[in-house]
């Protein structure tokens, strides 16, 4: 029992050094990793907490040799917890490498996982009842096959079986069903979810990407105080962008993909991603950055949704999505919990620097989910302070109010901590960085407004009637007839027009704006969407149309 006892205490004075760097830092460090036995951890919360530690000093260590003995240690944790069923069980749903995640994911990384981990991955249970169940197979499955299932005259799963291979099993039957529907995606997605299908994962590596996309940096000191944009005196990082193999780039996906599951989340351009749409960039310190587009199929009809995940030393840190519109971007940062106490605000930097690089944009805002509205995480971890500290600021008055006079106090008392009331108060307003020109003030949360406002002043509030109107008139202004046949530009034009339509007479007289624009419009539904992005910055009378329309609610 003495022995677990030390063990608890080693790793929590490992944990309080992770960080800390000079000479007795460094043999401390050491000292420690060549001490500690994973079979002596019996407390599963230090566990976890020695796994972290791990992967910090993986992405932060002193030297070569913290970074082996980490790395060593980290590979010896691993084959305790594969040789022990009970602590994989107690590590349930952790994320750690060994152990069992249990959660209903989406019909593509379902689709994914399956034909990556293969009988690692098994169907835990169906949420949906049975009549549920019976009624979406049959939305996705031909009429003429899930006729069968009505009335009764046939189970659904003594059905699927009918169709079933050797080796499969009713999670491939189900996946099989819905990657033949020819239903569209967004809405295959949903009825998937509806199905609430609960998949437990076997992890059996950890998320790391091979030694030839990046180099190993050892640190002497973290940086900790950032300021952004960049400041005249100080030279900006410079992404340097890396031509990566269809290989490599499944590499990337693969490792962005597993750390969001294993913290059971997703979002849709790394879920939707494919190699073809990953950019890959090198920054300082051994951070490196892939920025993921989607498919047309998948991306928003005006905005460019993007996703990125950040590496350090080759472990993915942090991710987010960025939202572009002209030359602004919504964007966010989560840096993943293992890695918290490092250098976060030097990675948003980095991550900031590339989008307004390789977007060129010229404003950042961030909604108020980030910073904590309806969401206790942000409050706790005082979101709101990471973005003011690299530049941005409340948009409403109010909020603008309240942090300047918190930021007051926080200067006068390095211990002061805002209280909560004052966090939630500061989550309720939208945050910019402007970094100079005139950016665009609005994003698509504004245009939803806007197009509320058109319905109410000219089409009495009748969305039909707006879509009968506007469709086919901007179809003919812009020659994109091929609209009526093509699923991907018909979904476009129809959330671009009744916005262009309040714009029909300029439209009418400028045959050059309407080339242009139907060139970009093609862009976003079959071609690039970095093109995509180019394009809409050049056109300043589209940017014009949008600014005319009352976005006021």
């Amino acid at each position: 029992m003495q022995a677990n006892k030390n063990t608890d205490e080693q790793v929590r004075q490992l944990f309080g050094v992770r960080n800390q760097y000079g000479p007795g830092f460094n043999t401390q460090k050491k000292s420690v990793l060549q001490s500690i036995e994973p079979q002596q951890i019996r407390n599963t919360k230090t566990l976890i907490e020695y796994y972290d530690i791990l992967l910090f000093l993986l992405v932060y260590p002193d030297d070569k040799k913290v970074y082996e003995l980490a790395s060593n240690a980290l590979q010896q944790l691993e084959t305790y917890i594969n040789g022990h069923v009970k602590v994989q069980e107690r590590l349930y749903n952790s994320g750690v490498t060994g152990s069992n995640i249990c959660a209903a994911f989406g019909f593509e990384i379902a689709k994914w996982l399956r034909e990556r981990y293969g009988k690692n991955l098994m169907l835990e249970s169906i949420e949906a009842d049975e009549g549920q169940i019976t009624y979406i197979l049959s939305v996705v499955m031909a009429q003429v096959e899930s006729e069968i299932m009505q009335d009764a005259n046939a189970d659904w799963k003594h059905w699927l079986k009918n169709l079933q291979l050797h080796g499969q099993d009713m999670l491939d039957m189900l996946v099989a069903v819905f990657a033949e529907t020819d239903v569209r995606p967004e809405v295959k997605d949903e009825l998937w979810n509806a199905l609430g299908i609960n998949i437990i994962i076997r992890t059996t590596d950890n998320c790391a990407l091979p030694k030839g996309l990046f180099d190993t940096y050892y640190h002497n000191s973290l940086i900790r105080n950032v300021t952004y944009p960049v400041t005249r005196d100080e030279e900006a990082v410079e992404p340097v962008k890396v031509k990566i193999s269809t290989q490599e780039a499944e590499q990337i996906i693969d490792c962005g993909r597993m750390i969001l599951l294993r913290h059971v989340r997703e979002i849709d351009p790394v879920t939707f991603t494919a190699p073809e749409f990953v950019a890959y960039y090198k920054m300082e310190r051994g951070i490196t950055i892939a920025l993921m587009g989607m498919p047309p199929e998948r991306r928003h009809p005006v905005d460019s949704y993007m996703g990125y995940v950040v590496f350090k030393n080759g472990l993915p840190v942090a991710y987010a999505g960025s939202w572009i519109l002209f030359d602004s971007g919504r964007i966010g940062l989560n840096v993943f919990p293992s890695f918290r106490g490092g250098e976060s605000l030097y990675i948003f930097k980095q991550v900031l620097e590339v989008h307004r690089k390789v977007y060129r944009l010229k404003r950042f805002s961030v909604d108020p989910y980030q910073i904590g509205k309806d969401n206790s995480d942000g409050i706790k971890s005082g979101a709101f302070w990471v973005y003011y500290h690299m530049g941005f600021r409340p948009v409403r008055a109010e909020q603008k109010k309240i942090a300047e006079e918190e930021s007051v106090k926080r200067s006068a008392q390095k211990s002061y901590r805002s209280p909560y009331a004052a966090l939630k108060q500061l989550a309720n307003s939208r945050m910019e960085l402007v970094m100079g020109g005139k950016p665009v003030r609005f994003d698509v949360t504004d245009l939803s407004i806007a197009y509320i406002n058109i319905l109410k002043d000219r089409f009495n509030n009748s969305r039909k009637q707006a879509m009968d109107y506007a469709y086919p008139r901007i179809v003919r202004l812009l020659k994109l007839e091929k609209a009526y046949t093509d699923m991907n530009l018909e979904f476009v034009v129809k959330n671009w027009c009744v916005f262009l339509i309040t714009a029909e007479d300029e439209l009418k007289s400028n045959k050059a704006l309407c080339a242009t624009l139907a060139e970009i419009l093609l862009m976003k539904a079959n071609g690039s969407e970095e093109k995509y992005i180019y394009g809409l910055q050049r056109l300043k009378e589209v940017r014009a149309i949008f600014e005319a329309i009352k976005m006021e609610r």
